[in-house]
């Protein structure tokens, strides 16, 4: 069966049918002796649907970093449609709705703040489970803010 194979790989060869493909020219056996135990390694665990606790964390933190960045747009626009809405009102209530605007103001951007620092604290958690290149940088705030 072998050679039979290698006889159809011959001849596809020499009709050109496997010029320029990736890999062309390299050996069909792998030196690696542990490569069949690494194949079975990432099938077993892809039709388990097991993966890696960093990759779960990378997915924790885009979903929560998307939350965040939702919660602050939405707060952008509602401190837009405040500001729009004091410039309406009469002059006795501005005083007290500006109050109640910075408050709630003040009162969001903790609860963002909390959120950053935990979204920070999976950030640290991940960056020590993989190398170096797959690290997130922590984020902040005034990032988030420039970006949304």
């Amino acid at each position: 069966m072998e050679r039979r194979i290698e006889e159809q790989l011959r001849e596809l060869a020499d009709m050109g049918e496997l010029s320029n493909v990736p890999g062309e020219g390299a050996p069909l056996v792998d030196d690696d002796p542990d490569a069949g135990d690494r194949w079975a390694a990432r099938h077993v665990a892809k039709n388990a649907d097991i993966a890696p606790e960093f990759v779960e964390l990378r997915r924790e933190i885009g979903d929560r970093r998307d939350r965040l960045v939702r919660r602050l747009r939405a707060h952008h626009s509602w401190l837009a449609d405040r500001a729009a809405l004091l410039g309406d009102l009469p002059a006795e209530r501005i005083l007290d709705a500006a109050r109640a605007t910075t408050d709630f103001d003040a009162r969001v951007e903790a609860e963002l703040r909390s959120a950053v620092g935990e979204l920070n604290a999976l950030v640290a958690r991940h960056n020590l489970k993989v190398p170096l290149g797959l690290q997130i940088a922590p984020l902040s705030l005034e990032l988030l803010r420039e970006r949304s």
